[in-house]
């Protein structure tokens, strides 16, 4: 019986590990018919000079933005889990400089605000397109 646990972990385990998104171009508006794909979304990491972090969806997040351009231009809240693993944000506390940010990548490097990257996530679009997100799986830079 411990056997089959342990395989069907593994077999779980491995299946949720090897998770692509689907390549999106970079969402110039909410489009509803999108929200529920898991996707992987190109732009640039900022904080737009503050960030908010919360748990209400069973994890700690971070508010990020990812723009479509290094000096802007469209933009989506992306929601970063703050930990210290691969692919999260470490906890900065309530007062924060950018250079303080650590913020971890896939391969556990570092990613600097302004960087490019590659999110990997939930895609979910407000109804009425008035707002989009991306619940953060994966950073890539």
């Amino acid at each position: 019986m411990k056997l089959t646990i342990v395989v069907l972990c593994l077999i779980t385990m491995s299946a949720c590990a090897s998770k692509t998104g689907e390549p999106m171009a970079f969402p110039n508006t909410c489009n509803e018919a999108d929200d529920g794909k898991y996707v992987a979304i190109s732009g640039y990491l900022t904080d737009e000079g503050s960030l908010f972090c919360s748990n209400t969806g069973g994890r700690m997040d971070c508010d990020f933005r990812l723009t479509e351009k290094p000096d802007g231009g469209a933009k989506i809240i992306a929601s970063i889990a703050q930990g210290s693993g691969k692919s999260s944000v470490e906890d900065f506390g309530s007062s924060y400089k950018k250079s303080d940010l650590k913020i971890h990548d896939n391969s556990g490097g570092m990613v600097k605000i302004g960087d490019k990257v590659t999110l990997t996530g939930k895609y979910s679009a407000a109804p009425g397109g008035s707002s989009c997100f991306i619940t953060v799986d994966k950073i890539d830079k």
